[in-house]
């Protein structure tokens, strides 16, 4: 039997309930202060922080769009005392910084969309902040320390919208960088939040391996797997249900109506197992 860890991606949801209230955590070295438990570290100094607080949802936090941050982002989940945000930070040595979010999304992060994919594109670097091929944007990324700018979808194909889509990172607050890049209307035509995982389970069971082609997809996608799926949710990026139905077919009219965006698909297989799969109309 194989251990595997089901993701769930939140995008602002959690199967039909909004997020709760969470705090955005970033460790200085991603061997330091990783959750052993809901209410433990491997780090004796912050579990003695956590236990006074008497923190019960301490996890980690997956999917951040900078690769430096996939091992070093943790979370605290629900309401606790400003006190706690003080005394994280002050444990410099283990916690970067510790900041509370109210929809699940990064701290440090947003995406974009561009109004013209030739217009915003990044071009290098100057001292650590990214620099693109318009003045206007670099002044925004210079004011708030954005040091990572990559596109979201970068193998949707050419002519695609998808293309205009941007992750961008920053050593700042994301919702003064949010403001800023809003208001800049003559470059970015959107900007979202954007918003991680954590694990649903360590339940050991044999792995279902599942394939979806294509994806991103035009009308519908094939999925293949070792196991018969007995039934098939879908939500939108809001975490809005779609539909919820035993029969592909069904699915499969559905999708051809989409609009192009990202979707969640939860499938329940008929030996028991659930497993989540994100889905990109174009």
């Amino acid at each position: 039997m194989k251990k595997v860890v089901l993701l769930l991606l939140f995008f602002n949801f959690s199967f039909g309930q909004s997020c709760p209230p969470m705090m955005d955590i970033r460790l200085v070295n991603a061997t330091i202060g990783l959750p052993v438990s809901s209410t433990q570290s491997n780090d004796a100094g912050l579990n003695t922080i956590l236990s006074n607080y008497g923190v019960q949802n301490y996890e980690v936090y997956i999917i951040h769009p900078y690769p430096g941050y996939s091992q070093r982002t943790v979370r605290i989940a629900g309401t606790y005392s400003p006190a706690l945000i003080t005394d994280l930070t002050n444990y410099s040595s283990v916690i970067q910084f510790a900041r509370i979010s109210d929809d699940c999304s990064y701290t440090d992060a947003v995406q974009l969309k561009l109004s013209n994919i030739n217009l915003g594109s990044p071009i290098g670097e100057s001292s650590g902040i990214i620099t693109t091929n318009d003045a206007g944007l670099n002044a925004i990324f210079q004011n708030h320390n954005v040091f990572y700018y990559s596109q979201t979808y970068p193998s949707a194909s050419i002519g695609n919208d998808l293309l205009k889509y941007y992750d961008v990172v920053c050593n700042c607050d994301k919702n003064l960088l949010k403001t800023a890049l809003d208001t800049y209307t003559t470059v970015v035509q959107s900007t979202q939040n954007i918003v991680g995982g954590i694990a649903l389970s360590n339940t050991p069971f044999e792995n279902t391996k599942t394939i979806i082609s294509p994806n991103p997809f035009t009308n519908n996608f094939n999925i293949q797997t070792e196991e018969l799926i007995s039934n098939y949710l879908l939500f939108d990026a809001t975490g809005k249900q779609l539909i919820n139905t035993t029969s592909k077919e069904k699915l499969d009219i559905l999708s051809s109506h989409l609009h192009q965006g990202i979707y969640v698909l939860a499938v329940t297989f008929e030996n028991g197992q659930n497993a989540n799969y994100k889905l990109v109309k174009q």
